[in-house]
Formats: C-alpha cells, sequence, structure tokens
C-alpha cells in the first residue's frame, strides 16, 4: 500500500511514429522524460506502473516498475487506460502520458488531493469518475485520474472502435478543473506542465525550455 493508495500511470505503449524514436527515453536534461515523470509520481507517494506494449516492454525492464500489456493494442490511449485499470490494485489511477518533460510532483499532489475529494463524495452518491485538467480551453485527459467504474464504457468503446477519448468521456461523470485553479493550487505554469513531445521539433523546443530553466536556478 502506498501513502495515497493510489496508481500512478505512465502510458508508454504508442509507437512514437511521428518522433522517430522512443520518445519516453529522450533525455531532457540529466533524465529520461519517462524517469522525470516515475520520479515525480513516487515523489507524489503513488505506486508506478507502466503501460506498454510488446513491442515497448523490453524497453522499461531496467526501471524497476510493474508493466501491464495493452489488451487492445494498436488502439492508442485509451487501451492503456484500459489495462491500467484492470491491473491496478487501487479504485482510482492517475496517469500521465510518456511525453511530458515538465511534470512535477505539485502537479500529481493535486490529483491525489482532487480524488481523496472526489471520494468523499462518492460516499454521499455516485462520484465523479473522471478527474481531468484543462488549459487553454483544452481537456487534458492524459494527465487525469480515473476511477475504475469507467471501465465498462470503456471496454464499449475498444470493442466497437471509437477510440476518441471524448466518446467516453462522454459517459462518465468528470470533473474538469480549470487553468487558474490548476494554477492556484499547484504554483505551476499550465502551459509548461502540459507541454508534450510529438515531433522532433518538439523535442528541441523542450531542450531550449530546460536550458532556460536550468540558466535561471
Amino acid at each position: 500500500m502506498t501513502e495515497t493508495g493510489l496508481t500512478g500511470v505512465v502510458l508508454a505503449g504508442g509507437g512514437s511514429r511521428r518522433m522517430g524514436q522512443n520518445k519516453a527515453l529522450l533525455a531532457v536534461g540529466n533524465e529520461k522524460v519517462i524517469g522525470t515523470i516515475i520520479g515525480a509520481m513516487a515523489e507524489a507517494g503513488l505506486e508506478v506502473i507502466i503501460a506498454a506494449n510488446e513491442q515497448t516492454a523490453d524497453d522499461y525492464r531496467e526501471l524497476g516498475r510493474g508493466i501491464v500489456y495493452d489488451r487492445f493494442p494498436g488502439q492508442g490511449p485509451l487501451s492503456g487506460i484500459h489495462a491500467a485499470l484492470q491491473a491496478a490494485k487501487t479504485p482510482w489511477i492517475i496517469v500521465a502520458a510518456c511525453d511530458m518533460p515538465f511534470v512535477s510532483p505539485a502537479l500529481f499532489r493535486y490529483l491525489v488531493k482532487s480524488v481523496k475529494e472526489a471520494e468523499a463524495e462518492r460516499a454521499d452518491g455516485d462520484g465523479y469518475q473522471a478527474i481531468i485538467p484543462v488549459e487553454a480551453g483544452r481537456v487534458q485527459p492524459l494527465l487525469a485520474a480515473y476511477h475504475a467504474s469507467g471501465l465498462g464504457a470503456l471496454e464499449d468503446a475498444l470493442g466497437g472502435g471509437r477510440l476518441r477519448m471524448m466518446d467516453w468521456l462522454e459517459r462518465l461523470r468528470v470533473r474538469y478543473i480549470p487553468e487558474d485553479v490548476l494554477a492556484q493550487e499547484t504554483g505551476l505554469e499550465a502551459g509548461q506542465a502540459f507541454f508534450n513531445m510529438n515531433h522532433p521539433e518538439d523535442y528541441h523546443a523542450a531542450l531550449a525550455k530546460k536550458r532556460e530553466e536550468e540558466a535561471g536556478d
């Protein structure tokens, strides 16, 4: 049992085709991106697992974390969330995509706090099934919390080939966290916290951001 009783999940089952190499293993600063994410989750008290596929799993074994496999391979991040919800020993999971180099413990601590608040409300009714930040008007479902009660709707979506994240979320009771609330609670610059890398130019931008951070320290 962890300090929080929550599971952190790094979604690392993608093919990184646009990047041309495994983006989770790219270094930003002195650490690989996946190592940064795992460290931030662990510092927030989460028990961390990695959602991967059979092709990528060997890349992550040296990290010493449990690995769960997609049961719906090739169907995007929904399949990783599905695998994690099935494997987790806790009713809630907190997920992060493997290409977010600027996540922080403060962000995960706030999601943990939000989950605990949701559980308190659940005692009085059905409660939320997902807690998702919003940044610049955009929902950020790949850095969010999900409850196991959403698994049935997720299996229906995957089984029917409905792979748009919003199609699944429309069937859940979701608490959306506004950007100003997130910034106030965590002190983080939201745009940087949710920065992700899909293309080589994104990676170069991340390296530049990291150099700016280090120069300012």
